[in-house]
């Protein structure tokens, strides 16, 4: 039988009183969950090829978070000796577009970033390989194309839908 705890009375809006106990739960033993084991990478796959894809993917990205970052700093400066008014330049887009264009494009590559050093821990960790969803091997040839991934192609299409 639940214990109850005195309290006061609490008044309510309208200025009645509201019932003082409150009965308190008394922690129920939960049984215990088996653990599952973390899914291991698939013994065919080849660890070493694509711990060097993903090693070069790094750094293709880095090099490209490093040349948007010098292209948006020079189209910030470059906007300081143009007039506020450039919609109309007749050389094409403004400063403005073509700015978040590379603003844009820096985030998805630092985004892609995260993603490969994620997929270089897992690869770490023996994890490389298998769908965070279901649980079964991604194909080699995904991996090749989206070394980064972390899901087979169904669970990926079912996410997007």
């Amino acid at each position: 039988m639940p214990k109850k705890a005195p309290t006061a009375p609490r008044k309510t809006i309208r200025g009645t009183p509201e019932p003082a106990a409150v009965a308190l739960q008394t922690p129920t033993p939960q049984t215990p969950t088996p653990q599952t084991s973390t899914p291991q990478t698939p013994p065919e796959l080849d660890a070493a090829y694509f711990a060097r894809l993903i090693d070069e993917r790094m750094e293709h990205t880095r090099e490209q978070i490093s040349t948007l970052t010098a292209v948006i700093r020079e189209v910030t400066l470059a906007a300081k000796d143009i007039p506020a008014d450039d919609e109309h330049d007749p050389e094409g887009t403004t400063v403005s577009v073509e700015r978040a264009n590379e603003v844009a494009l820096l985030a998805a590559a630092e985004t892609s970033l995260l993603e490969l050093m994620e997929a270089r821990e897992r690869l770490n960790t023996d994890s490389y390989g298998i769908c965070e969803r279901c649980g079964t091997a991604i194909p080699t040839a995904r991996l090749e194309i989206r070394p980064e991934t972390r899901f087979c192609v169904e669970c990926a299409s079912a996410r997007r839908r």
